[in-house]
């Protein structure tokens, strides 16, 4: 038997392995019944109505989570391209240790990140938006930072010097032709961020105030007293935006030049 034989059986199952939970909760999601069933018993849509007529639910989704998740989106973006075009095109002593730095927050857990950030808030008043926003950028700059450095990193910067020998200041080559060169990078680190900050649990779940309880945190309060399938449609809409992102971003800069930064 030769090594595909082998392997393509075996990545079979890991990737059954990987999307059978997506599967279940999608599934779930449309029972007609009030029981999380799976396989379903049925098909309504009955369960996403429900989602959407549910008020807390609602909130969560769009006065909280899409707008901290936008809000992240720019300024990590924003923080990113500054430090990728600093780490990339501007030599200067100890540029290994600032982008180790920069990058440290993907090696703390970030229940570890939420904790300390309580605990630093309860000396420093910071509205409760503020102090999510604070924590998704920490989690997420990493992540947007490696995917502008990977734009950067795959386009051809001696255009920018070409530019300026050519009578451009150095605002006018950065806008002019460095950034078309890196706009689907910052694009694909905007993205990033919005999704981490879309779907994290553990940090919002030590910042998150009364009114600013984002989606995720708002389905774990909500099993707290029972648990319906409206459950999973929550899930499968996550899982829906999530696919969408990762497809613009694979579109815009390729998911593979990213990871091998």
């Amino acid at each position: 038997m030769n090594r595909a034989g082998v392997w393509i059986p075996y990545l079979m199952l890991v990737y059954a392995f990987l999307l059978f939970p997506i599967i279940v909760a999608v599934g779930t999601s449309v029972n007609t019944g009030a029981l999380s069933l799976f396989p379903p018993h049925g098909f309504s849509w009955r369960w996403y109505a429900a989602f959407v007529q549910d008020a807390d639910f609602t909130h969560a989704f769009v006065a909280v989570s899409l707008k901290i998740a936008a809000l992240v989106a720019v300024i990590s973006g924003s923080l990113a391209l500054a430090g990728a075009y600093a780490l990339v095109r501007v030599p200067f002593r100890g540029r290994s240790a600032v982008e180790l730095f920069l990058l440290s927050p993907l090696m703390v857990p970030g229940m570890v990140v939420g904790l300390a950030l309580l605990m630093l808030f309860s000396r420093y008043a910071v509205a409760d938006e503020g102090r999510i926003v604070i924590g998704h950028v920490i989690i997420t700059l990493p992540i947007a930072l490696r995917a502008v450095m990977a734009s950067l990193r795959g386009t051809d910067l001696a255009l920018e010097d070409v530019a300026r020998s050519l009578g451009a200041t150095w605002l006018q080559a950065f806008g002019r032709v460095t950034m078309p060169l890196v706009g689907s990078g910052l694009l694909a680190a905007m993205l990033f961020a919005f999704t981490l900050s879309f779907t994290d649990v553990n940090v919002a779940l030590f910042l998150t105030g009364p009114r600013t309880t984002t989606l995720p945190i708002q389905v774990f309060a909500y099993l707290r007293w029972q648990s319906t399938p409206v459950v999973a449609a929550v899930a499968a809409i996550q899982v829906a935006l999530v696919l969408v992102v990762a497809l613009l971003i694979d579109r815009l800069v390729g998911l593979e030049r990213i990871l091998r930064y």
